[in-house]
């Protein structure tokens, strides 16, 4: 994506003209997908890119939720202080996903977390009142969401399992597991994107113990770890702690 100018966060570009690689992608979403081309052509005119740089927050907890977000690069944090003061994260957006669209269905029209861009971010900021309005008047879109929201429900849900159920050393190998990018036999190797505390925070558990997790790993020869990858030694190992 070339953007023509920069101005206090705001694309000035043709993002969405139609044929653009992110008007494709957006299309694609299954937010968008149940559009038919006049519909989407029509709520892509509402559509605008948006910029946050590192450590910027888009917008925090309790402001009034106009918009809801598609990340096209970078990654966002949504967090949430508790009454201790101690960060809580709640899930890591990635390109291709979108967040804050719950909001659009709901009476209470603000937003419940914190969004902070991990990395610099380019997003598509799409207008609530405008998407509402073409879902109201397409069932097939109606129905494509559900679905979504179903499967994003099943995906809560073992997560919630994960972090009640397990204990701390089987919740990092189940995401070192959930992460493994190449294997090969019982070996495997594991990028880790998400700086440590991120991490940690995902696990409920304290950056100190998953360091000192990492370390007990490597001292008993399942991983070695150089930089932000991860080399699992024995994946059969590994896996009694799942």
């Amino acid at each position: 994506m070339q953007p023509i100018r920069h101005n206090k966060g705001v694309l000035d570009s043709a993002v969405m003209e139609s044929g653009s690689p992110l008007y494709e992608t957006l299309q694609q979403h299954f937010l968008f997908s149940g559009l038919d081309k006049e519909s989407f052509d029509l709520l892509a005119t509402t559509v605008s890119a948006k910029t946050v740089a590192k450590g910027e927050v888009l917008f925090h907890r309790g402001d009034p939720a106009r918009y809801f977000y598609f990340l096209d690069t970078g990654l966002i944090e949504l967090n949430l202080i508790a009454a201790t003061g101690e960060k809580k994260v709640l899930e890591v957006v990635g390109p291709g996903r979108t967040f804050g669209e719950a909001i659009t269905f709901m009476q209470n029209k603000k937003y419940p977390v914190t969004a902070e861009a991990l990395e610099d971010c380019v997003l598509c900021q799409i207008p609530n009142k405008a998407y509402i309005d073409l879902i109201y008047a397409n069932p097939d879109a109606c129905m494509r969401l559900l679905g979504s929201v179903c499967r994003h429900l099943h995906a809560r849900v073992r997560e919630i399992e994960n972090l009640t159920i397990q204990n701390a050393r089987s919740r990092l190998a189940s995401y070192l597991l959930d992460h493994v990018t190449e294997t090969n036999e019982d070996e495997a190797t594991v990028r880790v994107e998400l700086p440590r505390h991120v991490i940690a925070s995902r696990l409920s558990i304290k950056p100190e113990t998953l360091s000192r997790l990492l370390r007990s790993m490597t001292d008993d020869g399942i991983l070695t770890i150089e930089d932000r990858v991860i080399f699992v030694h024995s994946l059969a190992r590994l896996r009694p702690y799942d």
